[in-house]
């Protein structure tokens, strides 16, 4: 067959594919290998024959001719949770050795469900397959990534990716910040919701779950919760979301105010997710994982199209890593268009998810303690994402907590931006003392500000944290005689550097030097380094002994 030359011919192999004994389209394909070229068929039709034959697995007799009868029913959307059984009409049989009938992209044709082989012109607009199979089995593509380009189109904002002159001078880069914290639920991830509310409607209406009756559930650290009970309230999809008792409040209260159903279950989002999965009264309704979801990750991979639009000439893109999503997404986008580009992941030291993953050679659980980057505290990422992120990412550092809270203090005062934590892990791998430090000399560098999503409270907590790593807020011990005017003397001191008291207490009770001494506890705000300097200078010159921070 040699394409529409010969379009008389296609009537009838649409019918030999299927409709005639195995052996025969055995034949059939020999005669198509040995033609010149084969527009039409990219690969065997025996291929789609020997998955979907086994009589001893499965009960189905391929020696027969398939009847009109024998129609895969598509699977309810979920991966790897509720509802993966699929039926053969009239049979009950098992679907898995089936799944060679699944979609599978040629150049003109799809393999379509019904065991015909459809051509992509004549169906529906809403029931066209994208290329490989829905659900479980679906490995996120490029063409997924710009088909959710598409969608996203007019839903979510193109957000700004400027260069940042002060951050530049300080990492020794052209840094380009890409603003995710703009959206209006202020984090990227509702790229990957909208994307997967879109498929999940796109099924519907070719015989998959109804998500506007059943709704959808997710288990959330926070922003993926607010990603998809934005989009659902839109596109009147009920939202049900299951988040860890320690998720920031500011997010809690919002999901609520936006219409969803929040549970708050568990310590971890390990046990968030473990609930969402396993909860009777949740059954039945589509889970909808936060970064191992193909479609979540295809609407992820947008941001790397638009860094490349942006960008053009970037030499690397830092990339905040919690599961994984991100990450593989926006790799396969970039990659695709600029192989050179470095893709490189940032995590924290306290939830290294991803690092553990690539020395294992799998994804492995990892013990997570506590980060100011509460975004990416995921104890183990996603089979899917890591499959993609082994194959496109360069590299993974790991960035230590202290430096996230001095990222957060930059972006504040130099970017007038407030940022999470998970936001700021980029930024933080390319700060003096961050991991990147130095590595990415004059090149021009993007780092993807996530989320920008953190409650006031904590923010204030974080602010003081950056401050002291920044050496702008220091606390320091004075071992000092015990008699009148010795305080007012040490504040004189510490006064005449420039230095501002922010607090100052003493204590003898639990002294254990000498009875004639006390110790007195000092919080002071400087200017920095050489300020620091200067105080301390100031009081050894008046003798009195020190217990200096390192």
């Amino acid at each position: 067959y040699q394409g529409s030359r010969d379009a008389q011919l296609y009537p009838m192999i649409k019918m030999a594919a299927f409709r005639v004994p195995w052996c025969w389209c055995l034949a059939l394909q020999l005669l198509v290998s040995l033609a010149p070229s084969s527009a039409f068929i990219k690969a065997p039709i025996s291929t789609a024959f020997r998955k979907a034959s086994g009589p001893a697995s499965c009960g189905v007799d391929l020696a027969t001719p398939l009847s009109p009868l024998y129609t895969v029913a598509r699977q309810p959307y979920g991966h790897g949770h509720r509802s993966q059984t699929a039926m053969v009409s009239g049979q009950g049989q098992c679907a898995e050795s089936l799944r060679g009938l699944a979609p599978r992209a040629w150049d003109g044709a799809y393999l379509g469900l019904s065991g015909v082989v459809e051509d992509k012109d004549e169906m529906g607009d809403e029931c066209k397959w994208m290329q490989g199979d829905v659900g479980k089995s679906h490995v996120t593509t490029y063409s997924d990534v710009l088909e959710a380009q598409k969608r996203l189109k007019g839903n979510v904002l193109v957000s700004d990716c400027a260069l940042q002159q002060d951050l530049s001078k300080i990492t020794g880069t052209s840094l380009y910040l890409k603003k995710e914290f703009q959206q209006y639920t202020g984090a990227f991830k509702e790229r990957g919701a909208r994307n997967v509310l879109e498929e999940l409607l796109r099924q519907s209406k070719c015989g998959g779950v109804d998500v506007r009756t059943k709704g959808v559930v997710a288990a959330s650290a926070g922003n993926h919760a607010l990603g998809l009970t934005c989009h659902g309230a839109k596109m009147g999809i009920p939202v049900t979301v299951v988040m860890p008792l320690g998720a920031p409040m500011t997010k809690v209260n919002r999901c609520k105010a936006m219409g969803a159903r929040v549970i708050q279950h568990g310590e971890t989002f390990g046990e968030a997710k473990e609930y969402a999965m396993t909860c009777p009264e949740l059954q039945g309704i589509p889970y909808i994982d936060p970064f191992n979801d193909p479609w979540v990750i295809a609407g992820a991979g947008t941001i790397g199209l638009e860094i490349i639009q942006q960008v053009p000439d970037v030499d690397a893109v830092i990339v905040p890593v919690g599961g994984a999503g991100l990450i593989a997404g926006l790799s396969m986008a970039i990659k695709t268009h600029r192989p050179d580009v470095l893709i490189i992941g940032a995590e924290p030291q306290n939830a290294a998810s991803l690092t553990a993953a690539l020395q294992n050679g799998h994804p492995s659980q990892v013990d997570v303690s506590y980060t100011v980057a509460d975004g990416l505290s995921v104890p183990k990422i996603g089979q899917t994402s890591f499959e993609i992120a082994q194959k496109y990412v360069d590299d993974v550092v790991t960035v230590p907590e202290h430096l996230i809270p001095l990222a957060i203090l930059r972006l504040v005062e130099m970017e007038r931006a407030v940022v999470e934590g998970a936001g700021a892990v980029g930024l933080a791998a390319l700060l003096p003392g961050g991991p990147l430090y130095g590595a990415l000399q004059g090149k021009k560098v993007c780092t993807i500000l996530t989320g920008g999503n953190i409650d006031t409270t904590t923010l204030g907590r974080i602010i003081e944290r950056g401050l002291a790593a920044d050496r702008r807020l220091l606390r320091f011990q004075l071992h000092v005689p015990d008699r009148p005017g010795t305080l007012g003397e040490v504040a004189k001191v510490i006064g005449s550097t420039g230095a501002n008291i922010k607090d100052l207490y003493h204590e003898r009770t639990w002294e254990q030097g000498p009875i004639n001494m006390l110790t007195v506890v000092c919080s002071v705000e400087i200017g920095g380094a050489e300020h620091e300097q200067r105080l301390k200078e100031a009081l050894l010159d008046h003798k009195y002994q020190l217990a200096w921070p390192e």
